[in-house]
């Protein structure tokens, strides 16, 4: 619309309005577009809505995760509790010394008892530590091992009452019979028979009560202790800090019986297609945070078969045999599934003592207690492959290389040293498995494996979790294995268990080929993308690292900031005392008209020798903490992280 046309439509409508000053102008009501028939625009026929929009879930529901927090009041009682522990330790030591009897071999044992002594959650703490012999010493790490995870059971009442609660219905509801009596009481649960009203007979695991907690309190109260020991550098600051998130992982992962029921039922699917192991049905309905039902299984402990063979009880191997329980047989059984499960399965049992194996009729093992699995990474998996493929060689240059990628990238040291004691350490070990005269605990890998572990802690070399687990696990198989067969040669074992392997491998290879054979598959094409796109992706890292000349210079200014910064630290400080002084300085000039007098602050510095004790002390402490740092191999910067 052009201006002259709008201007002459303005002056209508205000000559109207003159007109009629009184009139009420009422807008017209819009006539629907599109017909003037009036049944157009009627009520229509709808469903009628049930549930309103806001009744529907909007929050996605996320599994709880068990978490225990110890606060404040709690580890303190139990920090009293551990120092009157390392009372009676160290007094004991003394007391030792003083009759010079003192020995490596008593310590260690003494350290058992008051662990022992300290209830359930030092009792769990110390078998933990055993496995540690790249932190403690293997004469106490061979000690805390002995320790016995039968603690004295907690009340059958309580028990009762936790199941109840727990599964929300009284105990005759679900069980025709409950035994009180525990069939085991371990530091973190207790275990009962039952009979479900269905007529299976069960295994009920239950959780001491008030355990969480209490190890949250351990660790915490251990956490400030090894923090004060770092900071005063009496142990190398960041040494214990992997350990103790480890630690923690552990005991909490233990507590946790639903992910427990988890990993059995997985382990069991699994097994079914091959009909050599097995572990028992879990009652999902029936398992809680804090209680766990599952089959229980008839046979003969792993334990009871071990001792026969040591103490040669043939009564008790006969009556085995005629339920076709062969130990050398079992033995080569158990080389060929500890292998496929590290090798090829989605996790391992990271416990496999005697305790948590059953042996049923025909030779075919159940295990118990999967409250401690492990996972392989890749790069793990292939190097246990790439080790155990030179062990059957028999090439130990080569077996050294391929342990030795276990640890990662190694802190600067005379590499050449530790292979030549890793050299001696397996040649040893592989000696003595082709040997006739050998002792079955020669034999065993476990001699290896402490062996690897105390040059690690030696040298410095670093010991991952993942890799404490390996080796725990493959130190029980092995003394599992070499007990029930003294003259089983692993390797060989190994090397039909690879040929088995092998044979199945070769069947999947052919099926896939099978499947191209009128050219590549779906998902080919989908690799082929991401084989692209990763492509793709690294060159453009290539040329960013090109053009990063500083990417070296990173890599050694990380001992400089950090001794910079605490002298920085130390500087800030110096400078806010000093404000803080002359401001008290203005202000106590202001209302009195003097200055202090600040000679006698001196004076008591310079007259008290513990004040200049403290301060050499923080000195020596700053000095230490900047020389460990100086020591330690700088990290290397990635961009890209």
């Amino acid at each position: 619309m052009n201006h002259s046309r709008a201007e002459k439509i303005r002056r209508a409508v205000t000559a109207g309005l003159r007109r009629w000053p009184h009139a009420t102008i009422v807008p017209a009501e819009p006539v629907p577009t599109g017909s003037d028939d009036p049944n157009v625009v009627r009520p229509m026929p709808r469903r009628k809505i049930t549930h309103s929009l806001a009744s529907a879930p909007v929050v996605l529901p996320r599994v709880r995760r068990v978490v225990f927090k110890a606060g404040i009041i709690r580890p303190i009682f139990r920090l009293f509790a551990w120092m009157w522990a390392a009372l009676q330790f160290f007094s004991g030591n003394l007391y030792d010394f003083i009759l010079r009897r003192n020995s490596v071999q008593r310590r260690a044992a003494r350290l058992r008892r008051v662990f022992e002594e300290a209830g359930p959650s030092l009792t769990k703490l110390g078998q933990q530590l055993s496995l540690r012999a790249d932190l403690l010493p293997y004469a106490y790490c061979a000690e805390l091992g002995k320790m016995l995870d039968q603690v004295p059971p907690f009340p059958t009442t309580a028990a009762i009452a936790i199941i109840e609660r727990n599964l929300g219905r009284p105990l005759n509801q679900v069980f025709q019979a409950f035994d009180p009596t525990p069939i085991g009481s371990a530091s973190l649960a207790c275990v009962y028979q039952a009979i479900l009203k269905t007529g299976e007979k069960v295994a009920v695991k239950v959780r001491r009560p008030g355990i969480g907690p209490m190890l949250a309190a351990d660790l915490r109260a251990l956490d400030w202790l090894l923090n004060v020991a770092e900071t005063l550098t009496l142990i190398r600051p960041g040494l214990t800090g992997r350990f103790r998130q480890d630690l923690r992982t552990i005991l909490f992962s233990e507590l946790n019986f639903r992910a427990e029921a988890r990993y059995t039922e997985l382990f069991r699917r699994r097994a079914r297609k091959r009909d050599e192991v097995t572990a028992p049905r879990v009652y999902f309905k029936y398992c809680t945070d804090e209680v766990m039902v599952s089959e229980l299984m008839s046979g003969v402990w792993m334990w009871e078969l071990i001792a026969a063979v040591d103490s040669n009880d043939q009564e008790f191997l006969v009556n085995a045999r005629a339920r076709g329980i062969e130990p050398k047989t079992l033995a080569r059984k158990i080389v060929r599934i500890m292998q496929r499960e590290l090798l090829e399965e989605l996790f391992y049992h990271a416990d496999p003592h005697p305790a948590n194996i059953v042996v049923l009729p025909n030779n075919k093992l159940c295990f118990i207690d999967f409250g401690a699995i492990g996972r392989f990474s890749t790069q793990t998996r292939k190097g246990w492959r790439e080790l155990q493929y030179h062990v059957m060689k028999g090439d130990i240059t080569r077996m050294v290389n391929a342990s030795l990628n276990f640890a990662g990238p190694l802190p600067p040291m005379d590499v050449h040293r530790l292979a030549s004691t890793m050299e001696q350490v397996y040649a040893e070990w592989v000696f003595a498995m082709i040997s006739k005269d050998a002792e079955w605990w020669e034999r065993s890998s476990a001699s290896a494996w402490l062996r690897y572990i105390e040059v690690a802690q030696e040298y410095g070399v670093p010991v991952a979790l993942e890799t404490i687990q390996l080796f725990r696990a493959t130190l029980l198989y092995d003394s599992i294995i070499t007990r029930l067969n003294p003259q089983i040669n692993v390797a060989r074992e190994y090397q039909v268990y690879a040929t088995q392997a092998a044979k199945e491998a070769r069947k999947r290879v052919r099926k896939a080929f099978r499947e191209r054979l009128w050219g590549p598959t779906d998902m080919d094409y989908l690799v082929l993308e991401q084989l692209a796109d990763t492509a793709t992706q690294f060159m453009f890292k290539l040329q960013r690292s090109v053009e990063d000349p500083l990417i070296h210079f990173r890599n050694i200014v990380g001992k400089i900031a950090y001794t910079a910064s605490l002298l920085l630290r130390m500087g800030y400080l110096a400078a806010a005392l000093a404000g803080i002084a002359l401001l008290a300085d203005s202000i106590w000039k202001s209302w009195t008209g003097n200055k202090i007098d600040w000679s006698w602050l001196i004076q008591v510095g310079t007259s008290f020798g513990w004040i200049q004790l403290i301060l050499i002390v923080l000195t020596l402490v700053v000095i230490r903490r900047i020389v460990i740092r100086l020591s330690q191999p700088d990290k290397r910067v990635d961009p890209e992280r």
